[in-house]
């Protein structure tokens, strides 16, 4: 539904999509919020806006030059508009262009262990004027990119572009075209040339690969470029069937009967018998050949090869003693050979081993990361199943962050397993004020442990426990959920934060405000408006803190990610690593630097999750009820945002007092779920219908997938 403008009396308009009418305290919060002199344009209402901690939860507040310490976030990396992408076609797109596109595209990605492959993705804009920085690597690249933009590192880790040195080694992309026009890629992991169309079917892209009987499995080019590897472009053919189907041809192509082109032909397979495929192929070839040769003429082969040892063994001696033979072998030791990667002529094939190794090792090295005096509009891939992407420039990249997975398995999948799976969940992710015994190896080595000094005062005893709280639950509204959706696809849904080291620092900051907010003699409608202003110390100490929670917030849920689908695959693939059909991650409770009717804004979303076009979110109901995936519609009257949920419609301790477990059996029926106690709080009842609150705004987002629990796990 269209918005509705309250009729209060404040500096700042409220626009409203709440699905009910606001009471008293509700329209108290909201004046509270638009009378501050610091608040652009006007405050906007989410459909599930209800009371909350100083200002209204679903609600968006755009500032100029302060903000309200009550949200926690981070900026999402991402790359101007003229960065190229190499994409499988064998072209290169500006990213900028390939927004316009308006559909899925096929980029090359790299797993952690350096292998390149071939990845769905899409590109969108992420943020308007966006500080930038420049890095420049070691092959004369330049990247401007955001800051906080994650690069994949040789080891398979990632780190923030502004966190860069020089001779960092960063995951390397080697591309280049050979003789007869096939595209190669160097695998990072192996170091060799790999030819691109292989990469493709290998990534799973043209389905199975099929055996021909007799012969080798290859891969045809339909429109004859040979470069041009997207998967419709492919097709698998036997060796000899595909031979003879580029000479079907031949009565009206005299270049295949001319001497150039068999001259080519010939080259071709020798160079081809020198790679390691082509090799071992016609190892086998030549060894089946000798074989027959032997089984249908044994005497002749019997006196072909007698005295073969002494009779060679003369000659030999003599030809290496000989004039002619000493100058081969110094010709052979004094050869050079040139490196594909700098170009360096090296002696013997031993050498340019050496060399590769000692001077490359297959990485491409940072040279200098320098921070730009403008800004530009910024753009980024998502790529749900690998989270990374190759830039033309030949490093590899990580992609916008994601939290919910859209699984290959079905609804038959999970019968008579679902409380297995639960058990198994409450096992492996504690929750609640619970902590993992131990820390594991990716938690230990997240790189913002080094900004952990940095942090305020306030929490620095608190490290410890952060680290062993990654990778938890936490309580209250936080759930880890399996669902379907209306074509009984099964989802894995999970919701967390920031944990108790991000309401620590919270605390701490909001606290600092008050006080100098006392200190100041500012009269404020409520204590916990209290703010910051642009440019001072504290504004600077609060936006570093910020940033640092929500991308331990996001850590945390990639970690529990991790187990939660490792769990699933366990019993419904028997351990299997399966890859995800999408993924989607948002969060809320945040604030972030953006663009709005023409002026740069903080835009704090309390409860309220950014939809701008194209954006992918989550709106999930409560444990009984359905719950959207949405892409946004970039409505801005609404600041680009929607409702991160259905919206409470009672109080926890309200909800206790009038619901009863039968209630809460009832309600959840046809959940895996507890049905306790300690849960009755999260009970359906006390929020409100998620169908009128994505009724209310249809024009905020459009529904892409509707799901619904059929298991779900609570902190």
């Amino acid at each position: 539904m269209p918005y509705e403008k309250l009729e209060i009396t404040t500096p700042a308009p409220v626009l409203s999509w709440a699905n009910h009418s606001l009471g008293p305290e509700e329209i108290k919060m909201a004046k509270n919020v638009a009378s501050l002199p610091f608040v652009f344009k006007h405050v906007a209402l989410m459909p599930d806006v209800h009371l909350g901690k100083g200002a209204l939860v679903g609600s968006v507040i755009a500032t100029k030059e302060a903000i309200i310490p009550a949200a926690v976030g981070v900026d999402i990396g991402c790359f101007v508009g003229d960065t190229l992408i190499p994409l499988v076609d064998g072209q290169s797109y500006r990213i900028k262009d390939l927004m316009n596109w308006g559909k899925e595209f096929i980029v090359y990605a790299c797993t952690p262990t350096g292998k390149i492959v071939a990845a769905q993705a899409t590109a969108k804009l992420t943020r308007r004027n966006a500080p930038l920085v420049k890095v420049i690597l070691d092959n004369g690249e330049e990247i401007i990119c955001t800051p906080d933009h994650q690069f994949m590192l040789r080891d398979g880790s990632y780190k923030e572009a502004q966190l860069l040195q020089a001779e960092t080694s960063l995951m390397p992309f080697y591309s280049k075209t050979d003789k007869d026009g096939y595209s190669l890629i160097v695998q990072p992991y192996s170091s060799r040339w790999q030819k691109a169309h292989w990469i493709i079917a290998r990534s799973g892209l043209l389905g199975k690969i099929p055996r021909f009987e007799g012969q080798k499995t290859v891969i045809h080019h339909r429109n004859f470029y040979e470069s041009d590897n997207r998967p419709e472009n492919l097709e698998f053919m036997g060796d000899r069937d595909h031979s003879a189907y580029h000479r079907s041809p031949v009565e009206r192509n005299q270049h295949w009967h001319s001497a150039k082109f068999e001259e080519k032909r010939v080259a071709s397979l020798a160079q081809k018998a020198k790679t390691r495929e082509g090799y071992q192929y016609y190892a086998e070839r030549g060894t089946r050949n000798i074989l027959q040769y032997m089984e249908q003429q044994p005497e002749h082969f019997k006196n072909a090869v007698a005295g073969n040892g002494n009779r060679g063994k003369q000659y030999l001696v003599e030809y290496n003693k000989s004039k002619k033979g000493r100058e081969k072998s110094q010709e052979i030791a004094n050869q050079y050979y040139t490196c594909e990667i700098c170009g360096v002529d090296v002696k013997t094939p031993i050498g340019l081993h050496n060399h590769r190794k000692k001077e490359h090792q297959c990485n491409h090295k940072v040279v200098a990361v320098n921070h730009l005096n403008y800004t530009e509009d910024v753009y980024c891939l998502t790529v749900p199943e690998y989270h990374n992407f190759a830039l033309k420039a030949g490093v590899f990249v990580h992609n916008c962050g994601m939290s919910a997975i859209k699984t290959s398995f079905t609804a038959e999948q999970l019968e008579g397993k679902l409380k297995k799976i639960r058990l198994d969940i409450e096992a492996a992710i504690p929750t609640g004020f619970n902590e993992n015994k131990d820390v594991e190896k990716s938690v230990s080595n997240w790189q913002h442990w080094d900004d952990f000094k940095d942090l305020h005062r306030g929490v620095q005893d608190l490290q410890s426990k952060a680290m062993k709280q990654m990778g938890s639950l936490g309580g209250g509204n936080h759930f880890i959920e399996v669902c379907l959706d209306t074509e009984n696809q099964v989802w894995l849904m999970l919701h967390s934060g920031s944990r108790n080291i991000g309401n620590k620092l919270a605390q701490c900051h909001i606290h600092t405000a008050r006080e100098l907010a006392k200190m100041a003699g500012n009269k404020l409608p409520d204590p916990d408006l209290a703010h910051f202003v642009a440019g001072t110390p504290e504004f600077q100490a609060y936006w570093h803190d910020l940033q640092w929670s929500q991308n331990y917030a996001r850590v945390n849920r990639d970690v529990m990610m991790a187990r939660f689908k490792h769990i699933v695959e366990k019993h419904l693939a028997g351990g299997k690593a399966t890859k995800p059909l999408l993924q989607v991650n948002c969060h809320h409770n945040y604030a972030e630097k953006e663009v709005h009717f023409d002026e740069d804004v903080y835009v704090t979303r309390k409860g309220a999750v950014r939809a701008q076009t194209e954006d992918y979110g989550i709106i999930p109901g409560s444990m009984g009820a359905k719950s959207f995936i949405i892409k946004g519609k970039g409505n801005a009257h609404s600041f680009c945002s929607c409702s991160h949920g259905a919206g409470r419609l009672m109080s926890r301790n309200k909800a206790k007092n009038v619901y009863t477990l039968d209630d809460l059996i009832e309600q959840t029926n046809g959940v895996e779920c507890r049905k306790d106690e300690g849960v009755l709080d999260e009970i359906p009842g006390a929020y409100k219908p998620i169908e009128q609150v994505m009724q209310n705004q249809a024009d905020l987002v459009e529904v892409v997938a509707t799901l619904k629990q059929v298991l779900c796990v609570k902190g």
